[in-house]
C-alpha cells in the first residue's frame, strides 16, 4: 500500500549539516514510516508484528536523520494503532457474518504471518547463504592468492632449475668437446705409439740380427784365436825344446863361474892377497865378471 506523499530528504540532510537535532513533527515522522512501509510493498494487511517488524525507532530516526528517539517512540506507537486500524478496515469481507469474517480474518492473518514467516525463513537462508558464499569466495580468492604464490614460487624455482639446467647443458656441451679432443689425441697418441712399437719391433730384430752376426763372429775369431794359441803354444814349446841344450850350456857355465867367483871371493879375504905397493893388484887375480 503506497501513499501519494514524496519523501522529504531535505530535512535530514540539513540537520546533518546543522550539527544538532533536527526539529521533528508528528507529520514527518508519520511520513518517514508510510516510506519504511511503501519500501517493505505490503499489499495485505498489516499487523502488529509485520508492523514492528518493519517500523523501528532506530529507521524512521535514520530516514529523518536524527531526533529524540523516545519523543520518535512514542509517535510511532500511535501511528502503529492508526495504521493497524486503516489497514483492517480496508480489507474486512462484506456481506458475510460477523464471526465467519473474524474466523476468516484470523486465518488469512495466521497464514499470511506463517507464510512472512517462512519468507523471513527463506531471507534468512539466502542471507545465510550470501554470508556463506562470500565466506567461500573469500576463502577461494586467499586460497587463489595462496596458490598465485605457490605458483610463483614453483615459476622461480622453475626458472633457477632452467637457468641450472641451461649452465648444466653448456658445461656438458663444454666436457663433450673437451671429451672428443681428448678421444682425438688418444687416437693419435695411439697411431704414434703404434708407430713407435713398429720402429721398436724394428730396431729390435735389426738389433737381434746385428748381435746373432756378431755373435757368429766372435765365434769364428774365438776359433781363429784357440787356432792361432794352439799354434804359438806348439811353436813355443818347439822353441823351448831348441833352446834347453843352449840353456842347459849356459846353466853350466854359469855354475863355473859361480865357483870361480866363490873361489876369488875367498882369496879377496885371505891376507896374502892384499895388494902390492904402487896401487897394483895381487898376482894371479882377475877381474870379476860383471853380471
Amino acid at each position: 500500500m503506497k501513499s501519494g506523499y514524496r519523501a522529504r530528504g531535505h530535512f535530514s540532510r540539513h540537520n546533518r549539516l546543522m550539527g544538532r537535532a533536527p526539529l521533528n513533527s508528528p507529520e514527518s515522522v508519520r511520513h518517514a514510516v508510510q516510506q519504511l512501509l511503501d519500501a517493505a510493498g505490503t499489499g495485505v494487511p498489516v499487523t502488529p508484528l509485520l508492523f514492528r517488524r518493519l517500523v523501528s525507532s532506530r529507521r524512521v530516526r535514520e530516514q529523518l536523520g536524527g531526533g529524540d528517539p523516545a519523543w520518535i517512540g512514542r509517535q510511532i506507537r500511535a501511528i502503529e494503532a492508526e495504521v493497524i486500524s486503516q489497514s483492517t478496515a480496508r480489507f474486512t469481507a462484506t456481506g458475510l457474518p460477523e464471526p465467519v469474517a473474524d474466523s476468516m480474518r484470523a486465518l488469512w492473518l495466521m497464514a499470511l504471518e506463517a507464510a512472512r514467516g517462512e519468507l523471513t525463513d527463506a531471507q534468512a537462508a539466502a542471507a545465510e547463504a550470501v554470508a556463506r558464499a562470500a565466506a567461500e569466495r573469500d576463502n577461494s580468492a586467499a586460497l587463489t592468492a595462496m596458490l598465485r604464490t605457490e605458483l610463483d614460487d614453483w615459476q622461480r624455482h622453475a626458472r633457477d632449475r632452467d637457468m641450472r639446467i641451461g649452465q648444466q647443458e653448456a658445461e656438458l656441451a663444454e666436457s663433450r668437446r673437451q671429451l672428443a679432443e681428448e678421444k682425438n689425441r688418444a687416437r693419435l697418441a695411439e697411431t704414434r705409439l703404434l708407430e713407435v712399437t713398429r720402429a721398436h719391433d724394428e730396431a729390435r730384430r735389426q738389433y737381434d740380427e746385428a748381435q746373432a752376426a756378431v755373435q757368429r763372429e766372435y765365434a769364428g775369431l774365438a776359433r781363429q784365436l784357440m787356432n792361432a794359441t794352439d799354434e804359438q803354444r806348439r811353436a813355443l814349446a818347439a822353441a823351448q825344446a831348441a833352446l834347453q841344450p843352449e840353456l842347459k850350456s849356459l846353466r853350466q857355465r854359469l855354475a863355473q863361474m859361480t865357483a870361480k867367483y866363490e873361489q876369488l871371493d875367498r882369496a879377496r879375504g885371505d891376507p896374502a892377497a892384499t895388494p902390492a905397493p904402487g896401487g897394483g893388484r895381487p898376482a894371479g887375480t882377475r877381474d870379476h865378471p860383471a853380471g
